[in-house]
């Protein structure tokens, strides 16, 4: 024990990435969800640098406005100029900080595979939200998230306003957790089974979501570059 140890008590200190593995795997075994003891710990609280809160708003904001304009060329074909007017507007100084996928799609230049797989991105938005604290939880994994209530949040507006982030230690707690669902949902895919309680495609891009929280300042931050942390997310298992 450290000299100053006996003044901590009752403090809450951060936990490690060991007490963190150990907390997801007793939830994962409790829910039935297969486990692999050896899958690796995840960062240390001193490893990843926090992202503030402008910053998580700001991607927030560009994620939406992509989603937005991606399922309107699902739906319609294409973006149209009213519809990329409409963009540019909400987004305002926002715009700079769309990711090379993002701007194709509000520059009405995806195609049809591209406009599909961002509409994915609602799961990894819902996490920025509950980041903030704008939503209650990382939401169930079997299921999508609340679209309705993403929506109805942009329009109230107000984003930053109504934010308060969570710690880093919560984010990593849920990282961990989620990073370990992921591996369960590849294990079933592999083996032909199902995982219970989890939807892949949800597990796999909220995940993405707690990655990009995490990676600040890593050689795959930089969203103007074509393989960024956004657009192509590290999600080995």
């Amino acid at each position: 024990m450290g000299v100053f140890d006996i003044f901590k008590r009752g403090v809450d200190m951060p936990k490690t990435a060991q007490q963190r593995k150990d907390e997801s795997i007793k939830i994962l075994k409790q829910e039935g969800v297969a486990v692999l003891e050896s899958l690796p710990l995840r960062y240390e609280n001193d490893e990843v640098t926090p992202r503030d809160i402008d910053e998580i708003v700001r991607r927030a904001v560009c994620s939406f406005t992509a989603i937005m304009c991606a399922c309107t060329i699902r739906d319609e074909g294409s973006l149209g100029e009213e519809n990329m007017a409409w963009a540019k507007s909400f987004l305002g100084d926002a715009y700079e900080g769309l990711s090379v996928k993002e701007k194709e799609v509000v520059e009405d230049r995806a195609d049809m595979k591209t406009a599909v797989n961002m509409g994915w991105k609602y799961e990894s938005l819902w996490i920025l939200l509950w980041a903030l604290g704008i939503a209650e939880d990382i939401g169930q994994m079997d299921k999508i998230c609340d679209c309705e209530f993403v929506m109805n949040v942009f329009k109230e507006g107000g984003l930053k306003s109504r934010s308060k982030l969570r710690s880093m230690d919560e984010i990593l707690s849920k990282l961990d957790l989620v990073y370990r669902y992921h591996w369960a949902c590849v294990n079933a895919r592999v083996n032909g089974t199902k995982a219970a309680g989890l939807d892949e495609e949800v597990v796999m891009e909220r995940r993405a979501g707690l990655e990009w929280l995490c990676c600040k300042g890593q050689e795959n931050d930089d969203l103007s570059a074509e393989f960024n942390c956004w657009d192509y997310p590290d999600l080995n298992t």
